[in-house]
């Protein structure tokens, strides 16, 4: 880690400064993100911009409170949340722009607000997870296809997110566009699909705490969600797997954005700039398993062969409607119950 460190040191041409007497930043961020943040960002904050960070673990909902809750009066500068409450953050007015910073103009368009309010830190890779082992003992192809999940040999070993996950309303709207649908207009062909695919669901899970157990102890063959579940699971020796499937996965970004009239602006201005850099997004990548967002991303040769997520995965991957969803949650969220999980 020192040695990622001193090369991200050199990245950013900074000089050394003394810490004492340092400046405080406040940082909301999740809890994934402490530790590379840490180990990373905070020793160069501390020493070359004699900034200290204050950081605060949070879900992006309780940020987002937080966020509304200190507007007159902003005591946090930076808020690190998912793309869905950022973009709430956004329709009420609580972000400052961000611009001429050198590492977010190497982010790609569509991973940055085209308003200049914030930028993906860290992509979320949803496709398929498998058990390999399983799959070969029952001599059935590797899966490739969001379309496997429908597979009848794989009745009762199927488990996707219940309605509570974010993640089934990207899976709701892929499978839509899949058949046909516009999520804008309608979502009918989507909860059709998924409906018939009900009956072969051994079980609904929540976060990656309940889906980990369900592989780990061999419950279920096959599976809808991120890749960092399937790489903790690969890389404690179990024969979990992740494929983007051939339609493309589905990319949910985290956000990294800035407060309207925040303290210490230019040091959160720092803080965004080294989060978004090629050298800290590698780091992140090891540290946390996510996908990263700075095309310019170098990983270490040992790691990118057995990282599950490829470049090309995220370079094909799609968004999700926020947009949509957010106006119409509730209303989804009960047609998932009733016409889903009830079934």
């Amino acid at each position: 880690m020192k040695a990622a460190l001193a090369s991200l040191a050199i990245a950013l041409g900074v000089p050394l400064i003394s810490s004492a007497n340092a400046n405080e930043l406040h940082v909301y961020m999740p809890q994934g993100a402490v530790a590379p943040v840490e180990k990373v960002v905070a020793p160069i904050m501390r020493d070359k911009f004699g900034t200290k960070l204050v950081i605060t673990p949070a879900l992006s909902g309780q940020a987002l409170t937080k966020a509304i809750a200190q507007r007159n009066k902003p005591e946090i500068s930076v808020f690190m949340l998912d793309q869905g409450p950022w973009l709430q953050g956004k329709q009420a007015g609580l972000w400052e722009k961000i611009d001429g910073l050198p590492n977010l103009s190497q982010i790609p368009e569509k991973l940055k607000d085209a308003d200049g309010q914030g930028s993906a830190f860290l992509l979320y890779l949803l496709g398929l997870i498998y058990d390999e082992k399983a799959f070969a003992d029952a001599k059935l192809p590797v899966p490739s296809s969001y379309e496997d999940l429908w597979n009848p040999a794989l009745k009762g070993k199927v488990t996707i997110p219940d309605a509570n996950s974010t993640f089934s309303y990207a899976l709701l709207f892929k499978i839509n566009e899949l058949q046909g649908g516009d999520a804008a207009t309608t979502v009918d062909p989507g909860f059709s699909k998924l409906a018939r695919l009900a009956p072969s669901i051994g079980t609904f899970h929540g976060g990656a705490s309940t889906l980990i157990p369900l592989f780990s102890q061999r419950q279920q063959w096959i599976g809808f969600n991120a890749s960092f579940p399937a790489q903790r699971l690969a890389n404690d020796g179990l024969p979990i797997r992740w494929v983007a499937p051939k339609e493309g996965a589905i990319a949910i970004a985290a956000y990294v954005t800035i407060a309207k009239n925040a303290p210490n602006l230019e040091a959160a201005r720092h803080f965004v700039d080294i989060l978004l850099s090629a050298e800290y997004q590698s780091v992140q990548t090891q540290m946390a398993f996510g996908g990263y967002v700075n095309p310019n991303t170098k990983l270490p040769e040992a790691f990118a062969k057995t990282f599950l997520v490829k470049p090309d995965d995220i370079a094909k991957a799609s968004g999700m409607p926020w947009e949509t969803f957010l106006a119409k949650r509730a209303e989804l969220s009960g047609r998932w119950q009733r016409q889903i999980e009830s079934k």
